[in-house]
Formats: C-alpha cells, structure tokens, sequence
C-alpha cells in the first residue's frame, strides 16, 4: 500500500522541541513502513532538517511551510497558500492523510490519483465542515466522540465516512518503573503541558494550597512551556501563576523535549493532574494516557474527551471544573486519592495495563485495515 502523509504548513517531521502531533505522525508512519508500506511525509522545511531523507524506511519530503500565527484568517490565507502550491507535488499513492484546511478540496478536485482523502481531525470543529470543501473526502478520522459528534452537527453527510481512532503513545518507553512503587511521604502531584489559562494551572494551584493547609505532605510540579511563541500563556499569566505558588511547594520546570526523560519525570510523580477547562479546545489529550502508561493515576476534568479512555474511580478521578466550587472538588479529589493509597496504587497499575492498548502497533494496525477497507 503506498501511504502519503501530508502534516501541513505548521509542523516540522520529525517534531523538533518535542511537539506530541510530530511525534504521533512519525511514530505512525514508521508502523506502517515496518509493516511494509511505502510511505511518505509532506511537511514543512525547516532549518537543519534536509528537503529529503528516508529514516527508519520512511521518506520525508519538506517543501514550503510557515510559522503559525496567532490570527486565524492570516493562517487561513498562509493555509490556501500552502494548499495551492502543494497539490501538484503530491506523489501517487493509495491512501492519502491529511492534515489541513484547504487541501483536502484542491486534492480531490485536481489530484484524483493521490490516493483516497482521509482527514485526520485533531481538532474540535470551528464551523470549516459547512463550507463544502470536503465532499470529495474518503474518511474522517475523529480522534474521540466528541470531535466525531462535533463533525457530524456541522456536516451530517460525513457521519457513514467517519471513525474514531484515538492518538497512539510509544508504550516502549511510556511504561512503569521496573522498581517496585513506594507509598513515600511526600506525594509529588504532576502537570504536563502547555502552561495556558485554558489548561486550568490557576485552579490547580488553588486546589494544592487548600492541601498544604491542611497539612498534607505534597510537592506539585508543573511541566511545560509559558511563552505563547511554544503555545502557553505568556508571561503575565505565569506572573499570576507565581504570585499564587508564593510560599507553596511548587516547582515550574522547562518543557521536556526528550521522550525518555518526559517518562522518567512521569515516574517519579505520584499523581498527575490535567485540570484542562478547554471545552473545545481538547481532542484526545495524550499527556494523561503517557501518565497511565508510566502506572500514574490521572485527576481531571470532566471533560467529554476524557470519557473514550477514563472511568471517573475506575481508571482515574473527574473534578467538577464547571462547578462554581471547582478548586474545592478538585482538592476533595486530590484528598480522596492520597487517603485511599492503597486503591490509588491498584488503580494505576490498572491503567498502566490498559494503557497498553494505545501504542503505535496496535493504533496503526486500526488505521491500515481501514485503509485496506478503504481500497477494497
């Protein structure tokens, strides 16, 4: 089968610092190459990364591509752009994914021989699939129901093409320690991602320092970029975030670009936290799954996203974040895990073990049997 992955004008392949979707894209590929499968990437160029290569029997290609900016009509002009001069460089294939606005419509109205469109939606619709750009597609692969069901509202006639493929994680170094788990004093509470106001840091503060004043032994660490050129909040919301940690335990740490060391900072955390208040802004969030993976139990919101991969007291813990009392039902959850350490531990080797079910084999083997469907 000859597979043409298209990842857009953004993102460079591999991610340089670290990027989850570039990480995602070229561990997918590289199952399907294993598997026998010619496949390439259409990405953007990049400094430092050649315009060619082939790695781990993977060709990349890199023409074109722009950084992304913080106005979405200017990334929709820089986007068309990107389209226009792209279709006519796609190579004949059999299966062509696509991650892009305009793309998809130049591909099936002038490239009929690159390969069946399936677009990979990795985001919550914003009204794009009423335009009719997309008649042409093949598939719409949702990452979760809730992007599914937000496609279907906007574009009904998708709804037989569509399936959910959830993100994959590398479980061959996203595992738990090989050391048996300590019940330690102090429990060290992990975040992991982006440090924006839409990932809810504010309430997390709030909610550790309603433990530290009631005496629990806890240390809260918090992992990821602040600069909105990396995608945080900038500097005067981690202002705001500083003044809340005056005097707490927190520690705020530089993104971890490397993968085997994101896995051993996941390994020496207790519990983690993603208290995201992004009601359409999350798909399939991998950061908690990469959590599991490592045998740590998951505190979040009750967002829908959540629900495809987490049972609120079975694989993790949902806090109210639309409550007017959020900080404080995400404290009693917090409360309730420590307490109950026993449970907490025999929950996370639970969702260690299901955890499993998400690595890079077992989702590209979902996707290359859709696409031989597809073919057939």
């Amino acid at each position: 089968m000859r597979i043409t992955i298209v990842t857009g004008p953004w993102l460079p392949v591999p991610a340089l610092q670290g990027g989850s979707t570039g990480r995602i894209w070229q561990g997918l590929a590289e199952s399907f190459a294993t598997q026998g499968h010619q496949v390439k990437i259409l990405c953007r160029s990049y400094p430092g990364q050649p315009n060619q290569e082939i790695r781990n029997k993977v060709t990349y290609i890199r023409r074109g591509g722009l950084p992304q900016s913080t106005n979405i009509y200017l990334d929709l002009v820089k986007d068309f752009a990107y389209g226009f001069t792209t279709f006519p460089t796609l190579p004949s294939a059999d299966i062509l994914i696509i991650n892009d606005f305009w793309l998809p419509a130049f591909a099936a109205t002038f490239r009929p021989d690159a390969g069946k469109i399936v677009i990979h939606a990795g985001r919550f619709p914003k009204g794009q699939y009423r335009l009719g750009l997309y008649t042409g597609v093949t598939r719409f692969v949702a990452l979760s129901r809730v992007i599914q069901q937000g496609i279907a509202q906007e574009y009904p006639a998708a709804i037989p093409r569509m399936r959910i493929i959830p993100n994959p994680i590398d479980t061959s170094i996203f595992s738990p320690s090989t050391s048996p788990q300590l019940n330690r004093t102090e429990k060290i509470i992990l975040y992991v991602g982006r440090v924006h106001p839409e990932k809810g840091i504010h309430l997390l503060i709030d909610a550790f320092s309603i433990l530290v004043q009631k005496n629990f032994q806890v240390r809260l660490k918090i992992v990821g970029p602040i600069k909105g050129t990396q995608g945080g909040g900038g500097e005067e919301y981690f202002r705001i975030l500083k003044t809340k940690a005056q005097g707490l335990p927190i520690d705020f740490v530089d993104p971890i670009f490397d993968p085997c060391k994101l896995a051993n900072t996941y390994r020496s955390a207790d519990l983690f936290c993603y208290p995201s208040l992004a009601e359409k802004g999350e798909a399939f969030p991998v950061a908690p799954l990469e959590a599991m993976a490592t045998g740590l139990v998951p505190i979040i919101s009750n967002l829908a996203c959540f629900e495809d991969y987490i049972q609120d007291g079975i694989d993790g813990y949902f806090f109210d974040h639309r409550s007017d009392h959020a900080v404080q039902n995400l404290a009693e959850k917090f409360t309730l895990a420590i307490q109950n350490w026993e449970q907490t531990m025999n929950i996370g080797q639970n969702v260690a073990k299901k955890a499993q079910h998400y690595s890079y084999e077992q989702i590209a083997k979902v996707y290359l049997d859709d696409f031989a469907e597809l073919i057939n």
